[in-house]
């Protein structure tokens, strides 16, 4: 074989590499903020997952104590294994219990909150047996007492001496204390420590950039090679690698860029495509961030990078100015980002991917074993209203457990698209964050009298699941509609609080009540109803309050509402929520107006009818009799 039959083989086999396998890429995103970067004294996880084994995302609780076998990563030899820590998992529907749990992000009873992207490097373990990113985060997460335990677990374990995995990736690991970020493959790995700080990653290296010879080496010498340069026509400009970007033509506002390297352009779908960038603009050019910033005759002035670090720098736009002051709503704010947000850059919302959930955890430094908090959005976040449940819930709403919550979040996207829920769905959120900080508050005080809130918790933790299904439910009946009155109501169901919440909707059941075949809308917002007033009623019995009477009232409520009496039916589930929230704050209801049966104001009624009859009756007499006398 001759040097050029060599020559060929080589590329061939360099071509086959960077464009067969970058279509095997995950899209997982994920940002952290810890210590002082939040609004209080806990740290923050949101993960964006866009699953690389496919399908409806669920909700699934592993106990403590499960066993399950599974095999070496090497060897194939069956090993018996035992949850030594309760975790909340995400996972695709089949990839829970009874099959051994495949979850791409967990929260655990240590107050360890798990998630990771994949970055796609060859340093793998090459056999069969190989372990995935699942088993990785697993082997850690149901072992780990603390934040260095999970590290150690991470990388001492699993790739020091395991060298387990099939994949490389980004893990993030965020407890009551610290976070950490570790970039990893089956051989190296990197670790760094955030107690005060943030940090967005999605699917790409950093310190491990170079490990990657064939995918990243080719588009930049490193993660934060920046280039800015004067450059003429068909001037090339590089990251000090083989790719590149070619300036076409240089116009008097603009200049027209393509890529460079026929290797590039099939990567990046991109052959014959030549774009435009205005000046003062951004455009990416396949592998690159590109930006105008001057235009002088015959020569133009750019500034390249790739676009992984474009992309992180311009989310890190989004996230710094909320700095010391970051909340679990600015995460679900940030799940959303469109591309238009990001200047044309990779969404967080990304409708690319069928199936998209996402997760925020907030891990407080104190009773983190107990309020370590998630919120779930079942699929994307655009179409998704997001759900809570805390590490020591007992269950999970149905739907989030079987698909179902999932696959109506997928038809909501795909009736409404990832702009035009958003506003509506982040009041629901208001309502539930403003509640479940309530909650929260009453059950720090209730731990300290050594009160178990795990029931507490479970119930308003699934009744607010349920009222966000529901929800959901109501937009899809809506999307038949064309009645803007209809619309505008459902919009304005939720605001502020449950209290608030409950006004709007005997508001929208009165307007309802007047138009035709808006019989399923009545249906679901008393089932919210409802369901708010059964959450306070049973969480109060939960912690040993005494709720007979309320509970009667409740259930006359209940009644009502389902006899057509939609008034007094609301009158009496407001009044039996206002009691039982009062009774969970450890206030005894006083001066709460009763509310009347109509019976018994018409009976009353009745008798004052009488008595003034027989007042008058008595006044003519007398004034009779006067006349008689005199």
């Amino acid at each position: 074989m001759n040097k050029y039959g060599a020559s060929s083989i080589i590329f061939a086999v360099f071509l086959f590499f960077n464009v067969v396998v970058s279509f095997n890429v995950k899209a997982c995103k994920d940002i952290v903020a810890c210590g002082d970067a939040t609004d209080g004294d806990y740290n923050l996880l949101l993960k964006v997952r866009d699953p690389s084994r496919p399908g409806l995302q669920v909700l699934c609780i592993v106990p403590e104590g499960y066993e399950y076998v599974y095999h070496h990563p090497w060897t194939g030899r069956l090993m018996n294994f035992k949850t030594l820590h309760k975790y909340i998992g995400v996972a695709t529907e089949n990839d829970v219990i009874p099959n051994v749990v495949k979850a791409g992000m967990t929260l655990t009873d240590s107050g360890l909150a798990f998630g990771d992207a994949d970055t796609v490097s060859g340093w793998i373990n090459p056999t069969k047996y190989r372990w995935d990113d699942f088993d990785w985060i697993r082997y850690s997460c149901e072992k780990a007492d603390t934040e260095d335990e999970a590290i150690a677990l991470l990388t001492k374990d699993v790739v020091s001496r395991l060298h387990a995995t099939g994949v490389s990736e980004n893990l993030f690991v965020v407890g009551p204390n610290k976070g950490y970020i570790v970039e990893a493959d089956a051989f190296h790995y990197t670790v760094k420590e955030i107690e005060d700080g943030v940090a967005v990653m999605s699917n790409y290296p950093k310190e491990l950039w170079r490990t990657q010879v064939l995918k990243k080496l080719p588009i930049s010498w490193s993660f934060d090679t920046v280039v800015e340069k004067t450059v003429r026509k068909h001037g090339v400009v590089r990251l000090n690698s083989l790719y590149g970007i070619k300036i076409v033509d240089i116009k008097e506002d603009c200049i027209y860029v393509k890529p460079v390297s026929l290797v590039h352009m099939l990567r990046t779908n991109n052959i014959g495509v030549i774009y435009k960038i205005p000046l003062g603009e951004r455009e990416t050019v396949g592998y690159f961030s590109v930006e105008l910033l001057e235009v002088n005759g015959k020569q133009a002035k750019v500034q390249v990078t790739n676009v992984f670090k474009a992309w992180e720098e311009k989310m890190l736009e989004h996230i710094q100015p909320c700095y010391g002051r970051i909340t679990v709503k600015d995460m679900m704010n940030w799940s959303r980002l469109n591309r238009e947000d990001l200047d044309g850059l990779r969404p967080m919302c990304e409708e690319l991917f069928k199936y998209e959930a996402a997760a925020i955890y907030r891990i407080p430094r104190d009773n983190y074993k107990t309020l370590s908090c998630g919120w779930f959005s079942p699929n994307h976040a655009c179409s998704s209203i997001y759900v809570p449940f805390h590490i020591c819930d007992k269950d999970i709403f149905e739907s989030y457990r079987n698909g179902e919550a999932a696959q109506l979040s997928l038809d909501l996207l795909n009736i409404y698209g990832v702009e035009n829920l958003s506003t509506s769905f982040s009041k629901t959120e208001d309502v539930f964050l403003n509640e479940i900080k309530s909650i929260e508050e009453i059950s720090k005080n209730l731990l300290k009298k050594r009160i178990d809130v795990s029931d507490l918790l479970t119930i308003i933790d699934i009744e607010m699941q349920r009222q966000a299904f529901l929800t959901e439910e109501i937009w899809i009946e809506a999307s038949q509609v064309s009645d803007s009155l209809i619309r505008d109501t459902i919009n304005n169901l939720w605001e502020e609080n449950y209290t608030v919440s409950l006004n709007k909707m005997k508001t929208a059941i009165s307007i309802f009540n007047g138009i035709h075949g808006s019989t399923f809308l009545k249906e679901k917002i008393i089932e919210i109803a409802t369901s708010i007033a059964r959450s306070r009623v049973d969480a109060a019995e939960a912690i040993g309050k005494q709720t007979s009477s309320i509970r009667e009232e409740y259930q006359k409520g209940e009644q009502l509402l389902q006899q057509g009496e939609y008034e007094q039916g609301f009158d009496y589930l407001q009044k039996a929520f206002i009691e039982s929230d009062m009774l969970i704050r450890g206030v005894i209801p006083q001066n709460i107006g009763t509310v009347e049966p109509e019976e018994t104001n018409t009976s009353l009624s009745i008798t004052l009818l009488y008595i003034v009859v027989l007042l008058s009756i008595t006044t003519i007499f007398i004034i009779v009799l006067k006349r008689k006398l005199s």
